[in-house]
């Protein structure tokens, strides 16, 4: 199934900014992939379900590592074995409790957070185009502590833009502060680690000075953990 410019032209200008110029070896081959690729020919829907079957895996807990320096010994000289530290992530099922000790069963843990979630994304310009906000947009998202949510989303500032307003799922362990709330900008849905859930809901309102008008309400009720 060969795309028509029109097309080619929607495609080049949405998400990814640095799809391949016309005219170039990168946009032949980008073009090839069109044509050729088994699962790009497919119609979108049917893609995009694949996407969803691949990618929607339930929850996905980032944690933070402490780096490890252990005393050892060998042949009577002492050393230090270091153990490397820093952010992962863990998948768990999509209504487990993130703060209590998570099921082994249930539980995966990849090396570095995010990058076992994107494989599909390197394959190509056009995958990558068609899944990189996958993960965010269809998986609950929850992080070992606030602190940790802290460092990894507001100060070492790990989520572009695009895939924390993906986010609509999110479990926290307090209220979110309205600062932190904006900033991820597209929460639909959260849940406090009570089982407090909090969904939000647009209210349309008319004002005298201001007309109608828009406002945030979140509708509150009890889910229980698995």
């Amino acid at each position: 199934m060969q795309l028509n410019k029109e097309r080619r032209r929607k495609i080049r200008n949405m998400l990814h900014r640095e799809l391949p110029h016309e005219n170039t070896p990168e946009f032949e081959l980008w073009e090839r992939n069109q044509q050729f690729s088994p699962l790009l020919r497919l119609p979108p829907e049917l893609r995009n379900r694949i996407y969803e079957l691949v990618l929607d895996v339930g929850q996905i807990n980032v944690y933070f590592k402490k780096w490890e320096h252990r005393a050892r010994t060998r042949h009577g000289q002492r050393y230090y074995e270091t153990t490397e530290g820093g952010f992962g992530c863990r998948i768990l099922d999509r209504d487990q409790n993130p703060w209590r000790d998570p099921k082994p069963e249930t539980t995966t843990e990849s090396p570095s957070s995010g990058r076992g979630m994107k494989l599909l994304s390197p394959v190509c310009r056009q995958l990558y185009h068609e899944t990189v906000l996958l993960p965010f947009r269809l998986n609950a998202w929850s992080f070992e502590s606030l602190s940790a949510m802290d460092r990894y989303v507001m100060k070492e500032k790990r989520l572009p833009l695009p895939h924390r307003r993906a986010i609509r799922l999110l479990y926290v362990q307090t209220v979110l502060p309205t600062a932190v709330e904006n900033y991820f900008g597209g929460l639909e849905v959260v849940v406090l680690g009570s089982g407090l859930t909090m969904a939000k809901r647009m209210v349309e309102s008319d004002h005298a000075e201001h007309g109608r008008r828009k406002t945030v309400a979140w509708d509150i009720h009890v889910r229980k953990w698995t």
